[in-house]
């Protein structure tokens, strides 16, 4: 059998793929992969990043038959896809913390006051400026290897990096610091992997790489991040972790001063739906 995947071209993204394709052949092992690389507007555009610049190109080649699946880093994703598609499946995840790679391995509070961090996330400059206030915040563009490499080169005093991506890479060990979750809380969907399919297609057997504890996890964060919609400019945060039977998530906004909610419940959705009403009806206060 033949499977044909779309990925971009990165180094990480095509970890990514292989960490699929793996899974893949552990359920299905006479599969037969070919991996088609696609050159993304996000990769592509001098423009600030925004949701869905990293995904869009895969999923239309999805829709149009050219590939089979697409596989993406799942907080890339927007909250409703093309219609169509879905996510067939959200193999195990990895860790959903950001991590800080500084230069000299220097932890947040030991940078010299003023240092310069490199990210272009709203979630990230509002969620360490908090802990550092006295911190100044810089555009950086580039994979992961070039914006460490910036770093090294003393462009920027430190980076923050999804560790999970460092993981994936093989590059933990250049983590000086790694955030606890209600510290920095970590986009929706970090850490996890969606497998993106037509509806109702053929392939069937992507649900036996499932992980159901991902898939509650990441349902309640997109959930969360569907109820407060687009309008917070300052920077959304959401993780949930399954525990048992029950599920708890941290989620945080900023939008005139952090606003950070922390709940459980039985019903991942729900819950996500719940910690939206919360934060949304603190924002109107």
């Amino acid at each position: 059998m033949k499977i044909k995947i779309g990925t971009r071209g990165s180094k990480l993204a095509l970890v990514q793929t292989r960490i699929v394709v793996k899974k893949l052949k552990g359920v299905v092992p006479d599969i037969e992969e070919e991996i088609k690389i696609i050159e993304t507007s996000g990769d592509t555009s001098g423009r600030k990043i925004v949701r869905g610049m990293f995904v869009n190109d895969i999923n239309r080649d999805v829709l149009r038959g050219e590939v089979d699946i697409g596989v993406h880093s799942l907080k890339d994703l927007p909250t409703e896809l093309p219609k169509g598609l879905e996510i067939a499946c959200v193999p195990e995840r990895r860790s959903p913390n950001d991590a800080l790679i500084s230069r000299g391995n220097l932890k947040l509070f030991e940078l010299k006051k003023g240092a310069v961090i490199g990210t272009d996330s709203p979630r990230r400059t509002a969620e360490v400026s908090h802990l550092r206030p006295d911190l100044k915040f810089e555009g950086i563009r580039g994979n992961i290897e070039t914006r460490i490499r910036k770093v090294d080169e003393g462009l920027y005093d430190g980076t923050i990096i999804a560790l999970a991506a460092l993981e994936r890479l093989g590059m933990k060990r250049r983590a000086s610091q790694i955030f606890k979750l209600d510290e920095v809380v970590p986009a929706p969907g970090q850490g996890a992997l969606a497998v993106v399919s037509k509806k109702g297609g053929r392939l069937g057997f992507l649900k036996k790489i499932n992980d159901d504890n991902a898939w509650k996890e990441v349902a309640c964060e997109r959930a969360f991040l569907e109820g407060v919609g687009s309008g917070c400019r300052g920077g959304v945060g959401a993780v949930a972790r399954v525990r048992g039977k029950r599920t708890e998530l941290i989620a945080v906004i900023h939008d005139g001063g952090r606003k950070l909610v922390r709940i459980n419940g039985d019903d991942p959705i729900s819950l996500g739906k719940e910690a939206a009403g919360i934060i949304c009806k603190a924002k109107s206060t």
